[in-house]
């Protein structure tokens, strides 16, 4: 059975909005990274090859459900998929012991990086398709888990 175009469209604007929540008129990406931070809440006990292969495969449906919305819009990177923000965040979070306030640590410092795109960010950000919409994301919340790792380790 073949899905239609119009299904998939559906489909991917509900995954790559993470469920309408990208269409938030005030800072949609920081909305993505609070669900990434709950969602977080969540996973966070599973064992590290789960946890791990939830993001990969979360990540490999982002660069697909993201590429449809930019081909369907004709918008490099909308602001309303927010999917690149919620695996950024879990990236940041990969092996982190976890408190309260590293939580929010990695939070602040995933966002700031993520706005203030530092190299090699600002170049991957120029990546066209669903691949350049999620892989600045994910390389800054790795610079994040790095940076956590060196703290709390």
């Amino acid at each position: 059975m073949k899905l239609s175009e119009d299904v998939i469209q559906r489909l991917s604007e509900q995954i790559s909005t993470v469920f309408g929540i990208g269409y938030t008129v005030y800072a949609p990406g920081t909305i993505g990274s609070l669900f990434g931070l709950l969602l977080y809440m969540f996973i966070k006990d599973l064992p590290i090859v789960w946890y791990v292969t939830f993001i990969v495969v979360l990540f490999l449906i982002g660069v697909l459900v993201s590429d449809v919305m930019e081909d369907v819009y004709g918008i490099k990177d909308p602001s309303f998929v927010v999917i690149d923000e919620v695996v950024g965040m879990l990236i940041s979070m990969i092996a982190i012991p976890y408190s309260p306030l590293v939580a929010i640590l990695g939070f602040l410092l995933f966002r700031i990086i993520d706005i203030t795109k530092i190299p090699p960010l600002n170049w991957l950000e120029k990546l066209h398709g669903g691949f350049g919409i999620m892989i600045d994301d994910a390389v800054g919340g790795l610079i994040v888990n790095i940076i956590l790792q060196v703290l709390f380790r």
